[in-house]
């Protein structure tokens, strides 16, 4: 399988709103446009360069070109993430809210996330949604898995590393208003329970009928389940790769010899997709425990491996923060038929004397030739 080399790659500029400042996001193809869904948000204050009111999550579109890759503008307003005389993916859509856009569960303290007992509550998604079905009229139906995550807020420990996983539904019809955005269900709180492996969390990918779906075991490896794409809230009809093979019994969390599949991403955050023009199945991402914008890529033939020895790729500029660079994410979705690359961005994490917005959501274009 050819290898991929970065021949070039060209900063497009952020993606931002600049009344908002949004950390780690994601984004997927929906009715024309592309839909970005993101960790912890605050609002600019009016007249200020500071920001408040944490959401631990939210979402919003930017628009495409005619030919689906981003529609850059060429400045816009000033603001997080945008000096106003700089390249943006202008991020639009309503305000957040509570509860967020992927709402809490029941008991996961108040639909802010900040419980009474100094501990948060972490509506994170690790990954866009995936898009299972485009009907006739243009609905698209998706759905997303995010981690029950309850961490310490003075020191950011997790106190419950082989926690639950949510799994949420999106349905969104077409619409050219911009503060409408898909609706959002909560399947189930715990579909995956404790002490099992997040299946999906981790990544994504759907191809010929079936979604791929990507966990981090304990201690720290990746293993993949498959669902029919009409399956996905029927646990009945899942698969899981152990031992080499498809089988309806799902492996312990910590049963590695049987169940990791070596070099099917590294354990940092990523993404996977399905290249057409090399037939072959990609994921990129960061190195497992890195702090930099250094992206890893590794490809295989089938979505259970082999898997190649993921190699760095490309190299973007750091924060300044004490994590410079993290949520790592490829935007497939804006490929057309003459490119061969690869879209990326990831999180810049800055002190707040040098950006006061903190996060910063560069947009590059990698070139394979």
């Amino acid at each position: 399988m050819a290898r991929r080399e970065a021949k070039s790659a060209t900063i497009l500029g952020n993606v931002t709103d600049p009344s908002l400042t949004r950390d780690s996001c994601g984004s997927a193809k929906m009715g024309g446009r592309t839909l970005w869904t993101c960790r912890d948000t605050s609002l600019r204050i009016p007249g200020t360069d500071r920001y408040g009111f944490l959401f631990v999550n939210s979402a919003g579109w930017t628009d495409d070109s005619p030919d689906g890759s981003p529609a850059i503008l060429e400045k816009g307003p000033q603001g997080a993430g945008s000096t106003g005389e700089d390249p943006i993916l202008l991020m639009k859509g309503p305000r957040p809210t509570l509860p967020p856009f992927y709402p809490l569960a029941p008991g996961q303290c108040p639909p802010s996330g900040r419980c009474d007992d100094s501990v948060r509550c972490m509506g994170w998604p690790d990954s866009p949604p995936t898009v299972t079905e485009i009907s006739e009229d243009g609905t698209v139906t998706a759905y997303t898995w995010t981690t029950n995550i309850r961490m310490a807020s003075g020191d950011f420990t997790v106190l419950n590393p082989r926690g639950s996983s949510t799994l949420y539904k999106m349905t969104y019809s077409p619409s050219d208003d911009d503060n409408v955005l898909p609706a959002v269900i909560l399947v189930d709180p715990e579909f995956w329970k404790d002490e099992e492996i997040g299946y999906g969390v981790y990544g994504t990918v759907v191809r010929d009928g079936y979604a791929y779906l990507y966990g981090l075991m304990d201690p720290k490896a990746v293993a993949v389940a498959r669902v029919p794409v009409h399956g996905i809230e029927d646990r009945a009809q899942y698969e899981y790769y152990v031992g080499d093979a498809w089988t309806s019994s799902m492996p312990a969390i910590d049963d590695t010899g049987a169940a990791a599949i070596p070099n099917a991403g590294t354990a940092g955050q990523g993404s996977y997709y399905y290249d057409g023009k090399h037939n072959s199945y990609v994921w990129i991402g960061q190195q497992s425990f890195s702090i930099w914008a250094d992206f890893f890529v590794t490809t295989a033939a089938s979505p259970e491996g082999p898997w190649a020895e993921p190699y760095k790729l490309w190299s973007g500029m750091n924060g300044d923060g004490a994590l410079p660079a993290y949520s790592l994410q490829a935007h497939p979705h804006y490929l057309g038929p003459a490119d061969d690359g690869i879209y990326v961005t990831w999180t810049q994490f800055f002190k707040e004397t040098t950006n006061p917005a903190v996060y910063l959501t560069p947009l590059a274009y990698i070139s394979f030739v």
